[in-house]
């Protein structure tokens, strides 16, 4: 995928770890966790780059300095009160900074742990975070996406009710900041525009009085319009196997990477596309290549097939539109790999293909 549309999943307990961790160090703690690969615990940021798409605070070196230190001194803690149990990790375990690289080394054991994570995640796109200015806004963001997705998968309104102590809790605010001065204005007000403008989800909140003093909030959580009518857009990709074919070949042809799979005889093949956008299949041998070639009706059978996939699995269609290699996907991502093969399981067993 293109950096700026790296996949972050982040298990629930690192959403609401607690630490005071700055606007920087979460932003970039979740593009370490986005960039996680089995069996690598050493991860090179070119600073440069990194500062140019997601943080340009980070060019400074002082900067730089501060936050990785931050990183480098928080834990990761998981505790299950009820069976006696708890697991603490270092969230890095060192790291390294010159000639414009910031080298990082995960924690082997939460590197483990986060690769190993199968549910209770929140999943969401590394760009919704990059741009929100302050590390209470970033937050917020991901406390709503994660209720949201936990209770929509069709675009409904959800709603979170917290009270102002609890508001605290999850955002860690400090207890000098006053509610209508400080977290409204500064906070709150903040959030929405920043959501609105920046991320895939709105919110509106109701103040919910004991008195007349202000003690519990709702939250109203919607989809952003704005990010509807963009995947309204994309989602014309998927509408008919001659826009699909289109997708695929501005994404796909002539260039080595494949776009779907089939099982012959028992082997797996992967599909690339030539600059004719007929469908060919490559299956890696020890010491050969095998590759089938297929007719333009064999192939309209082949795009049918990914279409209803894609049609049905938000994930495929996300890996398309950035035309993301599933050969090398299955290589370097196992989380996702699996993810996208669980989905295909569910449309045969739902009888969709």
């Amino acid at each position: 995928m293109q950096e700026n549309n790296l996949i972050v999943k982040e298990p629930e307990e690192l959403v609401l770890m607690k630490g005071d961790f700055s606007e920087s160090a979460l932003k970039l703690s979740a593009y370490l966790i986005a960039n996680l690969k089995k069996d690598k615990v050493i991860y090179k940021i070119n600073i440069k780059d990194y500062l140019e798409k997601f943080d340009k605070k980070i060019g400074d070196y002082n900067y730089l300095y501060n936050v990785t230190q931050e990183l480098s001194q928080k834990q990761f803690k998981m505790e299950d009160r009820f069976n006696k149990k708890f697991a603490i990790f270092n969230f890095i375990a060192s790291a390294n900074y010159a000639d414009g690289v910031l080298e990082i080394e995960f924690s082997h054991r939460l590197l483990r742990y986060l690769l190993e994570i199968k549910d209770k995640y929140l999943r969401y796109n590394i760009i919704n975070i990059m741009s929100l200015s302050s590390k209470y806004v970033i937050r917020l963001y991901k406390i709503l996406k994660d209720v949201f997705e936990k209770n929509t998968r069709y675009g409904n309104k959800v709603e979170l009710e917290l009270s102002i102590r609890e508001l605290r809790e999850k955002l860690e605010i400090p207890k000098s900041y006053q509610y209508s001065s400080h977290i409204k204005k500064r906070i709150l007000e903040k959030a929405k525009k920043e959501l609105e403008e920046h991320t895939d989800i709105i919110f509106e909140y109701e103040e919910i009085k004991t008195g007349r003093k202000v003690t519990h909030l709702k939250f109203i959580i919607r989809p952003n319009p704005k990010k509807l009518k963009d995947n309204t857009t994309q989602f014309n990709y998927f509408k008919s196997r001659k826009a699909f074919v289109a997708l695929l070949r501005r994404n796909y042809s002539g260039n080595g990477k494949f776009w779907g799979y089939k099982n012959f005889d028992g082997l797996l093949y992967w599909l690339g596309l030539d600059k004719k956008g007929l469908a060919f299949a490559v299956h890696y041998a020890k010491n050969a290549l095998d590759i089938k070639d297929f007719n333009a009706i064999e192939s309209a059978k082949l795009y049918d097939l990914w279409l209803t996939i894609a049609q049905n699995s938000d994930l495929y269609r996300e890996l398309v539109l950035e035309g993301v290699c599933l050969k090398e996907l299955a290589e370097t991502n196992k989380e996702l790999w699996l993810e996208l093969k669980e989905d295909i399981i569910r449309l045969k067993d739902e009888g969709l293909i």
